[in-house]
């Protein structure tokens, strides 16, 4: 492993079960738009416009679902260079510098029935979270966004535990033990490790 991969390295996985479920599911529609055109050529020697439209659009959904399969097999939590990345969505990574981050500790989510988050008294069912605490004075960094994966809330990144590998107690102990690893590593300057002047800051 080379120190790039080493400094890339997920802190928290995904769940590949769920990422498995999204890729099995744009297989079937992939495979469901070549035989619609099948079909279509065995039946009347040709693909019509109707079938034309229907095969197209299955296959767009099953690059989207695709997409989000790859996405979703994808690290939830990984440092890069000095920056703690958190992935909200399939689309979107907040980017925190490493000194913002304090520790992670473990939370719950009260949800509804079908699966939004509600006040405790209201919840259906509970689901596991891992919570970002960012320090005080990084407090501008919270910037509102919300996904699928994770959102902001009260000053506090939360991942949502339904996409991530399970959040148990040992899960804990090794983020928290790798961010007190990545906080005792100097910062490299690419200025003074490279011996160049060029584009840099004098």
């Amino acid at each position: 492993m080379t120190h790039r991969e080493k400094r890339n390295h997920d802190w928290l996985k995904a769940n590949l079960r769920l990422a498995g479920l999204l890729a099995v599911v744009a297989s079937f529609f992939f495979l469901s738009s070549l035989a619609v055109c099948g079909i279509a050529v065995w039946n009347s020697g040709g693909v019509s416009v109707v079938a034309f439209l229907c095969s197209a659009g299955l296959g767009m959904l099953a690059c989207f679902i695709g997409y989000v399969a790859f996405t979703a097999k994808q690290g939830r939590i990984f440092l890069q260079d000095s920056e703690l990345m958190v992935r909200i969505g399939p689309a979107s990574i907040e980017k925190l510098p490493l000194d913002a981050v304090e520790c992670f500790f473990l939370g719950s989510q009260p949800l509804d029935r079908s699966g939004d988050p509600v006040a405790s008294e209201e919840a259906a069912f509970r689901v596991g979270t891992l919570v970002v605490r960012v320090a005080e004075r990084y407090g501008h960094l919270a910037s509102g966004r919300s996904g699928p994966w994770a959102c902001w809330e009260d000053g506090y990144l939360v991942v949502d535990g339904r996409w991530s590998e399970p959040l148990v107690v040992e899960t804990l102990r090794r983020i928290n033990g790798r961010l007190a690893v990545a906080k005792r590593q100097p910062v490299v300057d690419p200025c003074v490790s490279s011996g160049a002047s060029e584009g840099c800051c004098g």
